[in-house]
């Protein structure tokens, strides 16, 4: 029964580990919202990261959204949270960066590739990510709310 009891305590404790923008934080990985900014376009996707300081990006053009991009990421001091990464989308843009995280769960990036400069969140809110992203944009907020509320359905499918 004691175990029994352990794991509901751990089970519950693990989930209430999020933040405000729908990153969350498990037993051994961890998953947030990214918003990527390349050259007039944004991309809104997720991240998922492991306990070995490595993780994928997998994000899609709001305005092509066609236009799908896959990535990896390393920390390369897991002590002061920073890393670089690269991605490549299926418009055959290429693009490599560096980041810098402000929580396990919250950070920003800059990089470059093939189309222009990038910048990035993950783990942010809208209003937090605009002072890191190249330009502001006003559709932003929208949508990240959708995809929060696009993985919430297909997360309840799953249930």
């Amino acid at each position: 029964m004691k175990k029994i009891l352990i794991f509901l305590f751990l089970s519950f404790f693990l989930q209430s580990c999020a933040n405000e923008s729908g990153a969350r934080m498990g037993l051994f990985t961890a998953k947030a919202p990214v918003a990527v900014t390349i050259k007039g376009d944004i991309f809104v996707g997720w991240t998922v990261g492991d306990i070995t300081g490595t993780g994928t990006i997998d994000i899609q053009s709001a305005i092509d959204p066609e236009n799908t991009c896959v990535g990896e990421w390393r920390y390369t001091s897991s002590w002061s949270l920073v890393g670089k990464g690269t991605v490549s989308c299926k418009d055959g843009s290429q693009g490599q960066f560096n980041f810098k995280g402000l929580t396990n769960l919250k950070g920003y990036g800059y990089g470059n590739s093939n189309r222009g400069p990038v910048t990035f969140t993950y783990g942010m809110t809208a209003k937090e990510a605009a002072k890191y992203l190249q330009k502001p944009f006003p559709e932003l907020d929208k949508i990240i709310e959708e995809n929060k509320k696009r993985d919430e359905e297909e997360k309840e499918k799953s249930v």
